[in-house]
């Protein structure tokens, strides 16, 4: 009943937000189909340029009950989790009188406070559903190769994406550390279960959190086991992929990590911004091939590889069999370089042509940075 068309309404001429997540695709990648956002807005020419007089796009959808029934299985799978993971520990705590044994302890914790919630909150989800493509021809280089871990930079575009790319890694086997604002350390069960996973907190403004924070960064690559970053920083509201922060790839370049390129399409319509009411929404996730440093001062070039990538794994995403995107999908922002088509600009934009406005987008200095959670 919750994917019913009603709930998701026609797609708009515009091109319907949640229409992007449910046209044909294909399970590979297509290496003649890469362009950076420097040039995307030739990806699909005029696609999501409108006239002033034009209307725009409606929202994604959101529905009171489906609401209801996924907080419901969030805070079932917060909870179980909680539980699973206080008795698992107490049961392991003997390994942490070693260091090689406290690196164990927090990988199983890890891997559990990743399963649980993403389990009930996506694959037992009756509104969320995530399907997962390989597209690259691995998911991360084997530890012979670089004896090191490997840094997985995820897109950001919703406050579902912690449970999609928790899924994406449950259904992939890969277990890695979240680098996660320390404010969330105060949100009730989430304040226990990250810290006991080894994921790694980030107080912005504290320079000694921030080295204390990038040493064990490298410190958990360097002992072989994997880390997750959401390189943006924050939430996109227009869908335009912002610039990436430097230092994660600063630090694959320094301690030779390979950085995995994880591109989300379709979490936006799980949780649109602005409210804690929820939509239907099929949700495709691609993975790329990991991407090796050229050496210790490689981290810029990292950054415009992986950016390129994100971008060519939106398109092969979104290719139809016949490797044309449809017209749904052809408004899609990473395409374009152009926002969402329902998206309207904040006050201190309004004013300004679309080329400037998305300028100062991709910046993302253009809204409060995560102060709040919804």
């Amino acid at each position: 009943v919750f994917r019913d068309a009603a709930v998701f309404g026609p797609p708009s001429p515009g091109g319907s937000p949640c229409a992007l997540s449910r046209v044909p695709r294909r399970a590979s990648g297509n290496p003649g189909a890469s362009c950076s956002m420097s040039n995307a807005s030739d990806a699909v020419a005029g696609s999501s340029l409108r006239s002033p007089a034009e209307p725009r796009a409606p929202p994604p959808p959101t529905n009171l009950c489906a609401t209801a029934v996924q907080l419901v299985l969030v805070a079932v799978g917060l909870i179980l989790a909680f539980i699973v993971q206080v008795l698992v520990a107490v049961l392991t705590c003997p390994m942490c009188i070693c260091e090689t044994g406290r690196w164990r302890f927090r990988y199983i914790q890890s891997l559990l406070w990743r399963a649980i919630p993403s389990i009930t909150g996506v694959l037992l989800s009756p509104i969320w559903s995530c399907e997962v493509l390989q597209l690259g021809s691995e998911t991360a280089p084997s530890k012979g190769r670089t004896g090191k871990g490997s840094v997985y930079f995820f897109n950001h575009r919703s406050n579902a994406d912690p449970w999609f790319s928790g899924w994406t890694l449950t259904r992939m086997g890969i277990e890695g550390k979240y680098v996660y604002k320390s404010s969330l350390g105060s949100i009730p069960i989430f304040g226990c279960c990250a810290p006991l996973a080894g994921d790694l907190s980030a107080k912005f403004g504290d320079k000694a959190k921030i080295a204390e924070l990038l040493q064990k960064s490298k410190d958990t690559l360097n002992a072989g086991y994997n880390i997750i970053v959401f390189p943006e920083g924050t939430r996109s509201p227009s869908g335009i992929l912002q610039e990436f922060k430097p230092a994660f790839f600063k630090i694959c370049a320094e301690v030779g990590a390979t950085a995995v390129p994880v591109c989300m399409l379709g979490t936006e319509c799980a949780w649109p911004l602005g409210g804690l009411r929820f939509g239907c929404a099929r949700v495709i996730v691609g993975i790329g091939d990991p991407i090796y440093p050229s050496g210790p001062d490689g981290g810029t070039a990292l950054v415009e590889a992986v950016e390129e990538k994100m971008v060519e794994l939106a398109r092969s995403l979104l290719e139809g069999r016949d490797g044309e995107v449809s017209q749904e999908a052809s408004s899609e922002p990473y395409l374009t370089g152009r926002p969402y088509p329902y998206w309207s600009p904040p006050p201190n934009l309004a004013d300004l042509d679309i080329d400037e406005q998305v300028k100062l987008l991709r910046t993302g200095k253009t809204h409060q940075r995560g102060a709040k959670l919804l």
